[in-house]
């Protein structure tokens, strides 16, 4: 025990202040003690100077400390990292970090409970939070982040007001978020709670570890059966330098990869970016793509060398062949435009600059082979340009059910010697060389015939009178082919204004045939409204072609503008519900869920509002990571199933684990 006194002020100021007031107490009352007599009178001057006096002491502040040694629990707490970079294979003997540490760790706590029972032993794992160590946990650990400040920071929480003997933190130091540790370690240090830090890994397994790893994968989101789909990955190639790398791309339900490449990185460069990965489904459906690269020897990890994404594959894919001669530039660049607009229509542009010479020319004759493509479109091509067994290829193609449309121009038609030649006999009029061109001042405008307006391909609007008024709007072409006399069958779809044939079609054989006499790039350049013609024109022309104008059924969609989002991100949709005459329906009601489809799966509604001729809605990832489903179910304003769509997509955890693997034992 220990007596203390801290004064309000220097000892000596305060005796003299303790000896005025005395004084100035006896003074006060000195007079009424003559007054008064008896006994008590000195009773209330003792009490009186007994308050003095402790005012006097409290002036002084007296301290009393008494000691006592007290027997406390201790605890002696062990975290342990259970993040991805635990698994890299870099320890003595090629041993992964994660089991070295743990066989370190349950070596430790055996030894410590058999020598000190006493002792309150504890075990956590930490990745991107702290939690006790458990048999269920995962081994080796799966966690995707390292958070070695925030594991101490929850540490010190959860035992505040105990003692903690030592913190021991065995990891390989890459802490990749939450606070910073060496802040946590000052605040530990006031509370004299010491860290001893046991570390694993080697620091040359990052910037200097050989490693390959599947980065990105980018496709579309739909594509039509016999379409080709075209697919660009990303390729982390660190540390191997001028060596061949094998990459596949599977597709779901099949064994065999649909398209492989080999490829070489470069002295210094660490990622690759590979665009040239294409396939062509065959069978409808949503199917999951995989994208793998082929493991090497000395790979620091093998875990990230795969990454999947999703594609639904579609019914009524048409392939189309563009001819397109060396001149007329415009032609191509807006009708590519209006081909790729269309989903179900995969154009190919093939631009012929020569002549053939016999039996060689810039078309692969392959490309004519049955079945190849459905339609062909030839746009100002001169017949030499093909070589003769090509033109008879054609017209074979067509007479067996393909469709052939071909466009006005001075290489085109009978201008084009096309007259005489194979083709001369699938076209709707007779070509002849002698054929000229038809070039007003003011271009010709484009009307369609009366007995024709109803007609497939030349409903540009939703009603007779608004299709009239778009063809009416649509610019005038700037010239035209002068056809010939008109073969039995032929009909007339367009005309100008007196009266001649501007587009024709005709069905030869099993085939179909449109004759246009000019160009439709002017519609595409005009307005927004005529460029929404031009495609819609381009889409039905090739539909017509195609045998497909009957095959549009009434549909509901879904569509992701992802299908890979890291957890936390947002991922839009966008709903419709479509006609047999592929128009919107406006009334249509959605119920949209989002289901994972992991264990213990609870689907989730997502509301969607409604945004012209589709309906919108956004769903964040806050979930586990994994595969999930979104399922739309559409209604109309009286209650009738519309149907219903299904698109899968994945949610991943952001790996900056394995960005830089290598151990920070400067941190520890």
């Amino acid at each position: 025990m220990s007596l203390s006194f801290s004064p309000i002020g220097p000892w000596p100021l305060v005796a003299l202040a303790a000896f005025g007031v005395v004084g100035v107490t006896i003074w006060a009352y000195r007079a009424r003690l003559r007054e008064t007599q008896g006994g008590w009178r000195w009773v209330a001057l003792t009490l009186r100077m007994l308050s003095v006096l402790l005012c006097l002491i409290a002036a002084v502040r007296p301290s009393v400390v008494m000691l006592r040694k007290v027997k406390q629990t201790a605890s002696l707490v062990f975290m342990i990292d259970s993040s991805e970079s635990m698994t890299v294979n870099d320890e003595a003997g090629h041993r992964m970090r994660w089991d070295v540490a743990k066989k370190a760790l349950d070596e430790s706590v055996g030894s410590l409970k058999k020598r000190l029972p006493d002792l309150d032993v504890k075990v956590f794992r930490f990745d991107t939070s702290l939690r006790e160590d458990s048999p269920g946990e995962p081994s080796p650990p799966k966690g995707k982040g390292s958070e070695i400040g925030g594991a101490l920071d929850e540490m010190l929480r959860r035992f505040q007001g105990a003692r903690v003997a030592t913190a021991v933190l065995l990891s390989d130091g890459r802490s990749n978020g939450g606070p910073s540790p060496l802040d946590v370690a000052q605040r530990l240090r006031r509370h004299q709670i010491p860290v001893v830090t046991v570390g694993f890994g080697s620091e040359g397994g990052g910037a200097s570890a050989r490693d390959l790893s599947a980065r990105d994968l980018v496709t579309a989101s739909t594509v039509y059966v016999k379409n080709e789909l075209k697919v660009r990955a990303v390729v982390g190639v660190r540390g191997f330098p001028n060596e061949d790398i094998d990459v596949e791309l599977y597709l779901e339900g099949r064994d065999d990869p649909v398209a492989t490449r080999r490829v070489r990185a470069k002295e210094g460069e660490d990622v690759l970016t590979i665009d040239d990965l294409s396939f062509t489904p065959t069978v409808p459906g949503e199917k999951r793509l995989t994208f793998k690269v082929k493991n090497k020897e000395g790979e620091l990890i093998a875990s990230n060398n795969k990454i999947d994404t999703y594609v639904n594959v579609l019914k009524g894919g048409i392939n189309v062949l563009f001819l397109q001669g060396p001149s007329s530039p415009w032609e191509k660049k807006y009708l590519m435009r209006a081909l790729d607009a269309a989903r179900e229509i995969q154009a190919n542009l093939r631009v012929l600059t020569r002549p053939a010479r016999g039996d060689e020319g810039d078309l692969d004759t392959r490309e004519l082979a049955a079945g190849a493509y459905d339609v062909y479109i030839l746009s100002d091509v001169a017949a030499d340009y093909l070589t003769k067994s090509q033109q008879r290829l054609l017209a074979r193609a067509v007479e067996r059910g393909a469709g052939l449309i071909m466009l006005g121009g001075r290489s085109s038609y009978g201008s084009g010697g096309w007259g005489g030649t194979s083709l001369d006999d699938v076209m709707p009029f007779a070509m002849n060389q002698n054929d000229g061109q038809i070039e007003p001042e003011e271009g010709l405008k484009v009307v369609p015939n009366t007995a024709a307006i109803d007609s497939f391909v030349l409903q540009l609007g939703p009603t007779r009178t608004e299709n009239l008024r778009l063809w009416n709007d649509l610019p005038p072409i700037s010239g035209a082919n002068d056809f010939g006399k008109l073969k039995p069958g032929a009909v007339v779809l367009t005309e100008t204004l007196d009266g001649r044939p501007l587009m024709i079609s005709q069905e030869p054989g099993q085939g179909r045939v449109l004759a246009f006499a000019g160009e439709t790039w002017v519609w595409a350049r005009a307005t927004a409204e005529t460029q929404a013609a031009h495609r819609r024109f381009w889409r039905q022309a090739i539909l017509w072609l195609a045998h497909k104008e009957n095959d549009s059924t009434g549909q509901v969609r879904i569509e992701l503008d992802r299908r890979r989002i890291s957890q936390g991100q947002k991922l839009d949709l966008k709903v419709a519900a479509r006609d047999a005459k592929d128009e919107p329906i406006a009334d249509a009601k959605f119920e949209v869920q989002i289901e994972y489809l992991g264990p213990k799966a609870k689907p989730e509604h997502v509301d969607v509002f409604n945004q012209g001729v589709e309906s919108r809605g956004a769903y964040y990832a806050l979930g586990e990571a994994g595969e999930y489903r979104a399922t739309v179910h559409a209604k109309s304003a009286k209650g009738q199933d519309l149907g219903v769509d299904v698109a899968r997509f994945q949610v991943y955890q952001d790996d900056r684990e394995l960005e830089n693997p290598s151990a920070d034992k400067s941190l520890l």
